[in-house]
């Protein structure tokens, strides 16, 4: 015992073999009240922030003093520093691991190769965990931007910068005002992102990207700052700038680095701005599309990706510097550790001096919101190349990229246990609260497995007549006469329409000729007693009057007659068509065919011409997605909430599921209609789906004196009641279709 003792003392009382650099810049930066200090590496581009007493220990390094004469030194300097020798020892190891100090001993050069091997595989992993957001090496772009600064300096003009604000908020309010028209503008999903869009999408964000990087880059330099690295980052794998303005770190006013993390979004905000404008003032074309790549790109990643403070982009730094919380993510996640490590493992960690005395659930709470968004994001991420990769039979990559991406975060909350675990300690771990924890783990897990859980699905329907029936041209032709009008009262059997076929009528008269000749030509073989002849002549004439009777039905399906008596109802306006499609178009109308100014248009096959309701009441029709068809079963309940009453809840039951799928929805369920169906209009200007939907007939139970048809809303049903793992285990199969 006492020989140990004396070892120990002898070890505390040795010099310290270590002494500060010289040539590092330092820089003492408030946070709070509290000064710390920053301190740059010239030599690797880092930069350390350390305490007030991490900074004096240090100084104190010169390559004479003892462990013991520095903890003195220290103590004389803060008194209330209660850093004891083991802890001093780690906090040396740190500085010199950081390589904020220098050594003469023999033997350093292999120590610094194994660190930089260490590094470099440390940031090959991280790449691997992070393939959707990889950042590959760059350059020094301090020249460059020096260059630049000069011709944009009157961006940072107090005057310009109010300019700026007055564009956005003019854009803002455009949109706000136009919101409605907007949306409907907005092409579907598939259109939008299909080709070649989606290659003009990567070089829009690429664009936008480089001009926010430049943005932080230039900002930087207007502050005094510098900036010695920019370069290329595959953001989903699309290529964009990165730029490390962490030299704002010496600047000790916080405003001007929140500028600096601020810039990059404010450029695209501005961008944003102008791209809306441009949308809004362009004709359909390629400028126009350009300009709403521009608005997604900067308006979704400035909101998801940069200005989020839950991921390390701007947003964070800015709400570090606010808060005045250096290092925020690192405290947040060493809380977060170590609150796990004891709680579930009954491990307690060594404690940090340095650690937030106040606030701790806050950091635990950000931490842990912060993981589970990135999780969000990631999933979201790999879902949308899943769906977007699937129409071109590339669904595989997207399935690829999120194993390697599930891996990646089991990997590493695997690998946080482990080091957790067998990390050197002197408790034993609390095998009591392990038991616990993995107690209620399993509990969690045959509760997923075990209790049933309901999920209601919702649908939007559109309020019609009970029973209605939709009436459409059987053959193509000229509208020739109209002679019901909406509202009238008719009877079975009443003609209601009439059109003109003259293709029919020529072939009728064609057929009309060739009886004619053809009985002519019997007569002639049955006088010269040409059996044979006359035979074959009879046959051929026989078919002739098959064809004409053929003929003769088909022209008397061009008179539309009433199937059952009822009330005329007018079939959904079909919208003026574009100029650029009218001369592809054989009809060219628009509106109903009912309406006078259509008298005379060319109506196609299967053409809607009018819908008649049999009595006065009303029922809902249900769109339901294709992943909850088989789910669907006359006689269920359904719960119906319409737009324009809201506070009224309206129940019904599901009477009849069609057998075959919808492929054009109703005008005003579309979401170009404000509707919430996703469709995309067609040449013929139908909404045809963009997704498989079958349609449902709801008999309401409830009085209708309310309704009218027309009416548009929501309805909430409940499929099927199964547990957590079995709801899990459905998404799954719907999202991912596996074939062999």
């Amino acid at each position: 015992m006492q020989t140990e003792t004396s070892t120990q003392n002898t070890s505390v009382e040795r010099p310290i073999p270590l002494r500060v650099r010289t040539d590092l810049v330092c820089r003492r930066v408030g946070y709070q009240g509290v000064g710390s200090w920053v301190v740059k590496d010239p030599a690797g581009l880092k930069y350390h922030r350390l305490h007030e007493e991490q900074y004096h220990v240090l100084q104190l390094l010169n390559g004479r003093r003892s462990l013991d004469e520095v903890q003195q030194g220290l103590q004389q300097e803060f008194p209330a520093c209660g850093l004891t020798l083991k802890s001093l020892q780690q906090l040396v190891t740190d500085l010199h691991r950081r390589g904020l100090v220098l050594s003469d001993r023999p033997g350093q050069g292999e120590l610094l190769l194994t660190q930089q091997r260490k590094a470099r595989r440390k940031r090959f992993w991280s790449g691997v965990k992070n393939v959707l957001f990889l950042r590959l090496p760059g350059w020094d772009p301090e020249r460059t931007l020096q260059r630049l600064y000069p011709v944009v300096r009157w961006c940072f003009h107090p005057w310009a910068v109010s300019l700026a604000v007055l564009l956005v908020l003019s854009s803002w309010m455009l949109l706000a005002v136009q919101f409605s028209h907007f949306q409907s503008q907005l092409p579907a999903f598939q259109q939008f992102f299909g080709w070649p869009n989606v290659i003009y999408l990567w070089l829009t964000l690429a664009l936008c990207k480089v001009l926010h990087e430049f943005g932080h880059g230039l900002c930087c330099t207007h502050f005094g700052g510098e900036c010695h690295e920019m370069g290329l980052m595959l953001l989903v794998f699309s290529p964009t700038l990165y730029c490390d303005v962490t030299d704002s770190w010496l600047l000790p006013n916080k405003w001007q680095r929140i500028w600096i993390g601020a810039a990059g979004m404010w450029v695209e905000i501005i961008l944003s701005a102008l791209a809306v404008f441009t949308w809004w003032w362009t004709t359909p074309g390629l400028l126009h599309h350009l300009a709403l790549n521009v608005f997604f790109v900067t308006s979704i990643t400035t909101v998801v990706f940069n200005a989020n403070p839950l991921m390390r982009f701007d947003g964070y730094y800015i709400m570090a510097d606010l808060l005045e919380i250096p290092n925020l993510r690192q405290k947040a996640d060493r809380l977060l550790r170590d609150t796990f490590s004891w709680y579930c493992l009954g491990i307690e960690q060594p404690l940090d001096p340095f650690a937030p005395q106040r606030g701790r659930g806050w950091f635990i709470l950000f931490a842990a919101a912060s993981a589970v968004y990135r999780w969000v994001v990631l999933a979201g991420i790999c879902l949308f190349l899943y769906v977007w990769l699937k129409p071109y039979d590339l669904q595989s990559i997207g399935i690829t990229l999120a194993v390697f991406s599930l891996a990646g975060v089991v990997i590493s909350l695997v690998m946080t246990v482990w080091r957790i675990i067998t990390a050197p300690r002197n408790e034993p771990m609390s095998y009591r609260r392990l038991s616990v924890s993995l107690t209620l783990l399993a509990g969690l897990m045959v509760a997923a497995l075990v209790i049933p859980l309901p999920l209601h699905v919702e649908a939007a329907f559109l309020v019609q007549p009970e029973g209605v029936r939709h009436l459409h041209t059987v053959l193509p032709g000229r509208l020739v006469e109209v002679r019901v009008r909406p509202g009238e009262q008719v009877e079975t059997g009443q003609e209601l329409a009439v059109l003109e076929n003259t293709e029919l009528d020529d072939e009728f008269l064609d057929l009309r000729k060739k009886i004619t000749v053809q009985q002519r030509t019997i007569t002639r073989y049955r006088n010269q007693n040409d059996l044979p002849s006359m035979h074959l002549a009879v046959q051929l004439m026989d078919s002739l009057l098959e064809q004409l009777a053929d003929v003769e039905h088909r022209r008397r399906q061009l008179v539309l007659k009433a199937p059952c008596s009822g009330t005329v109802v007018a079939p959904p306006r079909r919208p003026e068509p574009k100029q650029d499609h009218t001369e592809q178009r054989l009809s060219n109308w628009f509106g109903t065919p009912l309406d006078p100014e259509n008298s005379g248009c060319f109506l196609e096959e299967q053409t809607h011409l009018l819908s008649l309701a049999p009595n006065e009441r009303l029922e809902a029709v249900l769109l339901v997605d294709q992943a909850d068809r088989d789910d669907l079963t006359p006689g269920r309940e359904v719960e119906l909430k319409l737009e324009h009453l809201p506070d009224r809840t309206y129940a019904g039951t599901i009477q009849e599921v069609s057998l075959r799928p919808l492929e054009f929805a109703p005008e005003a369920l579309s979401s170009k209609a404000g509707g919430e169906l996703p469709t995309v209009t067609d040449q013929a200007g139908r909404e045809r789906l963009t997704s498989v939907a079958w349609q449902a007939t709801v008999q309401l139970n409830q009085d209708t004196d309310l309704l009218l048809p027309g009416l548009r809303g929501t309805g909430r049903f409940l499929i099927s009641r199964r547990t957590a793992g079995g709801w899990l285990w459905r998404l799954i199969r719907q999202t991912f279709h596996f074939r062999l």
